[in-house]
């Protein structure tokens, strides 16, 4: 063997032991690839579950709807939330956990969700999904090991005959050998994609579309505003008319009309017949009973609480309010009757049809 074919073969040996360490050692002890901020929707279906019964405790705490449909929100849509709802309502009831199927069900009723009455999966099909989804991985990850230290072995071994190959041939023979070098064209470098078809590969990957109002407007009432009546348009980027939304005096503390006890929030949706409305009462009037019935006749009694979060659903529109500020007037009897100030937070979204 020549000294140019040794040169060779030293070249090309040393690469093939340094692309196996390299692979090994770098890509998977030293430097391996670690897989950050990755997004709700891509945990596994057990931990999304987890995320669901979390969401309703927290609910069954506050009662706070806009920060239950913040959190589901992150799970996908409308109707992935539900099915996904419905399997844990399933397997709570499956498991003898009346109350976390209990909650669960209550949160989706409040931010407006239909839980199916079965999940589309049997009980424990989810549970045993899992672990056999878990086992193909490890599986696969064995199979890349035991494949990656076989080309290791073959590759040392080669390595080391192809030496003793070498050093094995007479120095007589090497000097008579003959040499004959054939020129053969190198295969061309595999061509890179161009910029503009990496444009156009992203430019063909699906775009997910996120629909929604999204507008905020607060309400402002003050004591001694008899006429007291605040109203405002809802309307799409495009400026086209989707409906309107608003507070008005309900009742006053024994018809006087300085003192109102309960302000009603409304929402108007120009695809639905109807307004849909939520009353905010005073302590006095919800304790009231004949004046707490007479006032629930015109919407849903809400008692009033500082940081206290409802919500009025229409058929495209949703209206998620929240008490930001509140103080009455105890200047005169009832006490908590008559409300002084008062500022509610209204953000209206649209909702997929």
């Amino acid at each position: 063997m020549t000294d140019r074919n040794r040169s060779y073969l030293f070249i090309v040996v040393a690469f093939i032991v340094g692309l196996l360490i390299g692979w090994f050692v770098l890509g998977w002890l030293i430097a391996p690839v670690q897989w950050t901020d990755a997004l709700v929707q891509d945990l596994q279906p057990a931990d999304q579950k987890m995320l669901v019964v979390t969401a309703a405790e927290a609910f069954a705490l506050t009662q706070d709807s806009r920060k239950a449909v913040e959190r589901l929100q992150a799970l996908g849509t409308q109707q992935q939330v539900a099915d996904l709802s419905a399997q844990v309502v399933q397997e709570a009831e499956a498991a003898g956990d009346v109350v976390t199927a209990d909650r669960v069900r209550a949160m989706t009723a409040a931010v407006g969700l239909t839980v199916p009455e079965a999940a589309a999966t049997t009980p424990g099909a989810g549970s045993a999904e899992q672990p056999a989804q878990t086992t193909d991985q490890q599986g696969g990850g064995g199979l890349f090991t035991a494949l990656g230290l076989a080309l290791l072995i073959g590759g040392i071994l080669l390595a080391a005959w192809l030496l003793l190959r070498s050093r094995s041939a007479p120095a007589a023979e090497e000097e008579d050998e003959l040499v004959t070098e054939i020129l053969v064209d190198e295969p061309p470098p595999p061509a890179r994609p161009s910029r503009s078809a990496a444009a156009t590969g992203a430019a063909a990957a699906p775009t997910v579309e996120r629909s929604g109002a999204g507008q905020e407007f607060m309400a402002a009432f003050d004591q001694g505003d008899a006429a007291y009546d605040q109203s405002f348009d809802i309307e799409g980027a495009d400026g086209s008319y989707w409906g309107e939304c608003g507070m008005t005096l309900s009742e006053t503390v024994q018809g006087d009309p300085e003192r109102a006890t309960a302000l009603e929030v409304w929402l108007f949706d120009k695809s639905d017949i109807r307004t849909v409305t939520k009353v905010l009462m005073s302590d006095y009037a919800y304790g009231n009973q004949a004046l707490r019935e007479k006032l629930s006749s015109r919407g849903d009694a809400v008692l009033l609480a500082p940081d206290l979060g409802f919500v009025l659903d229409a058929q495209t529109l949703r209206l998620m309010g929240k008490i930001v500020a509140m103080e009455y007037d105890d200047s005169q009897a009832p006490a908590r009757g008559a409300i002084r100030r008062l500022r509610v937070q209204l953000r209206v979204m649209r909702q997929a049809v």
